[in-house]
């Protein structure tokens, strides 16, 4: 599977917008609640339905071929039945009193669960494998004889445990942030992170600024006519508290304001970008095109703020003359 491209990956986030606004923001907060609440549902039932696979092996646990597994004989004692819920997953299983003893004449009383053991097994010796670990071999592990393969798999199924489990918890944090700021507030901060990452800095060349007398402004060579746009919303306010700022191969050019204005460029390809000042940083609704223009030739612009601070914005040529 190939990487998402930055296209697709805005397309989805404006989706997403899109359908918090429909739901409005107390119900779009409410359905990012409830995906954190899934998420956390699913911690619970991925630990239950571990528990009741690996109940199933009743070994010691001893993958690798030391500590070695010595026999010992073990004799059951009272049992008492657990479920259809308990930390051994889901089902009924049995916890039985087990007295383990071994050839040196060692005695442990220990409690199995997962029914390693019945109340079947009462009244017969029943062969265990012992298996200590620590200074001493002083801890030890108690159960039936079975291949370490069984071994390996439970402890495999237990790392993909652990790595859904994050996977889970980091979607329970990134749905209570969108809960608590809401998913436009959370991808104007997400894109703030990554312009800070590559801001759009101005060349150190000074901008340019017109000497001809003539009272009309407009350039009589080659030139782009670019109309700066913001869409109605809840943002409109601030597009209308500040402005576009253009840069022309990376050289910073004056912009009066919103609306259409025409600057003056070499004929040839030239780089455009815009971006729009707020909070402090010059990194918002960043948009990029590379545009060629004849000689003696104007080619339209149209620069279009995003819906919401923190998107990309969007450049395309609308007609060209000369």
């Amino acid at each position: 599977m190939g990487r998402t491209s930055p296209e697709e990956t805005a397309a989805r986030q404006r989706e997403q917008i899109a359908a918090y606004e429909r739901r409005g923001p107390f119900w779009g907060r409410l359905t990012q609640f409830g995906v954190a609440v899934g998420c956390a549902v699913a911690i619970v039932v991925s630990w239950l339905v571990f528990d009741t696979v690996a109940g199933f092996y009743p070994g010691t646990g001893v993958v690798k071929s030391t500590p070695a597994e010595r026999p010992v004989q073990a004799t059951v004692g009272e049992c008492r039945r657990v479920g259809p819920v308990s930390g051994d997953g889901f089902g009924y299983w049995w916890h039985c009193a087990v007295t383990v003893r071994t050839d040196d004449g060692r005695e442990a009383r220990i409690v199995t669960g997962n029914s390693v053991v019945t109340p079947a097994d009462r009244g017969r010796p029943v062969d265990f494998r012992e298996a200590c670990f620590g200074k001493g071999n002083t801890d030890c592990r108690y159960g039936r004889p079975v291949s370490r393969v069984w071994a390996l798999a439970v402890t495999m199924l237990g790392m993909a445990r652990i790595a859904l489990t994050i996977v889970l918890i980091l979607g329970i944090w990134y749905s209570l942030v969108r809960t608590v700021v809401g998913v436009p507030r959370y991808y104007a901060w997400l894109h703030r992170r990554q312009a800070r990452r590559s801001p759009a800095v101005p060349l150190p060349i000074p901008p340019t600024h017109r000497s001809d007398p003539d009272p009309d402004p407009r350039p009589t060579g080659p030139s782009l006519r670019i109309t700066f746009a913001y869409p109605e919303g809840p943002f409109a306010e601030v597009y209308r508290s500040t402005g576009p700022r253009l840069l022309l191969a990376g050289v910073e050019v004056p912009v009066p304001g919103w609306g259409s204005h025409e600057f003056a460029v070499p004929a040839g390809p030239s780089s455009v970008r815009v971006v729009v000042p707020f909070g402090g940083t010059d990194d918002f609704a960043v948009a990029e095109h590379e545009v060629t223009v004849g000689v003696g030739e104007t080619v339209e612009l149209e620069y279009v703020a995003p819906t919401v601070l923190g998107l990309s914005g969007r450049i395309r040529v609308t007609g060209r003359t000369g």
